[in-house]
């Protein structure tokens, strides 16, 4: 039973639909006219059916088409397949625009900087049904909100592909120094722009949050692979904290430009670039593989990308939305 489940229907509705208003009007010239296609178009699609159900079901004469008795059953039964499948579009289309419902999702600090606002005012404004819940936490608490099914969906700077996690890549964010204007450790090259070369890093002196961080194991890792020994003269796991420290000009931290878009916009905090050496992190949305998803949670999610591509280029925001391939697995 299950095998024949799986089986590939032979009819397909569009083709039963054709050959139905062929019926009704009694000639090709006719059903093609008001279904809006060529003659030849229409008579291959009555031939495909033909063919997938191994069954003359018309046969065409000089006034007219005469329906043989496999295409007068098909005729007679046809209709409640229609109907069935105009039915369930329309539901769905119901479903899809009376979205309800309670949508959680969790977002690393550096993320929600960003995105919160915008997310939470867009919802909002467009779909008043959908109750979003939107709360903050590292990449490992993220995580184990998700395995405890505490939270519809989050983002993590760590690919998770498990029995248990499904993730994709959505957004890939370079990594900069970030400086209050007037403690530049740089000048300015001739195109205007600060850049670092990677061994002046050690002379710094850093405020980073503790090691739990994404953005404190991202500089661990690019320092190892660097060959850069660092100077973090305080941890702060604020992120509100660490930035109003480098904004007094007390030290450097390292941040993607999303997390201090409006700072830097406004003249607050400035990016550095490291010279020859990509510092990258992506971020994976990730939910768990068994929890159902709602319509409504598929509404966010396209919604969230289409959010950062639209900060992005309204920040110059120096980050890359990734589009949607397929799933991680």
């Amino acid at each position: 039973m299950l095998k024949e489940r799986h089986v590939t229907p032979a009819i397909d509705v569009k083709q039963v639909h054709y050959f139905m208003t062929l019926a009704e009007c009694g000639t090709i010239s006719k059903a093609a006219d008001v279904l809006g296609l060529a003659q030849p178009s229409l008579t291959e699609h009555i031939v495909r059916l033909e063919k997938k159900l191994d069954a003359k079901l018309a046969i065409r004469g000089p006034r007219g088409i005469t329906l043989t008795e496999a295409g007068r059953l098909l005729a007679r039964e046809g209709q409640g397949l229609i109907d069935a499948a105009r039915s369930l579009a329309n539901g769905l289309h119901q479903l899809r625009n009376e979205l309800s419902g309670t949508v959680s999702i969790a977002l690393p600090p550096s993320m929600s900087a960003l995105l919160s606002i915008p997310l939470a005012e867009t919802v909002r404004l467009e779909y008043p049904g959908i109750k979003l819940h939107i709360t903050e936490g590292l990449t490992g608490h993220i995580l184990d909100w998700i395995e405890r099914e505490t939270i519809d969906m989050g983002f993590v700077y760590m690919k998770v592909a498990t029995a248990t996690f499904q993730a994709k890549p959505v957004l890939r964010e370079d990594m900069f120094l970030i400086s209050a204007p007037d403690n530049m450790p740089v000048a300015p090259n001739a195109e205007g722009d600060y850049v670092i070369e990677p061994h002046q890093l050690s002379e710094l002196q850093l405020v980073m949050p503790s090691r739990p961080h994404s953005a404190r194991h991202a500089l661990e890792s690019f320092a190892s692979e660097s060959n850069i020994a660092l100077d973090v003269v305080l941890e702060l796991d604020s992120l509100s904290q660490v930035i109003e420290m480098v904004s007094r000009a007390s030290a450097y931290t390292f941040l993607p430009h999303a997390a201090v878009a409006a700072a830097v916009r406004d003249g607050k905090l400035a990016l550095v670039r490291i010279a020859n050496t990509p510092f990258q992190r992506t971020a994976y949305l990730t939910r768990k593989r068994s929890r159902l998803v709602s319509m409504a949670a598929v509404k966010i999610e396209a919604m969230i990308t289409s959010i950062l591509k639209e900060l992005i280029e309204k920040y110059d925001v120096s980050a890359t939305v990734i589009e949607e391939r397929s799933s991680v697995n």
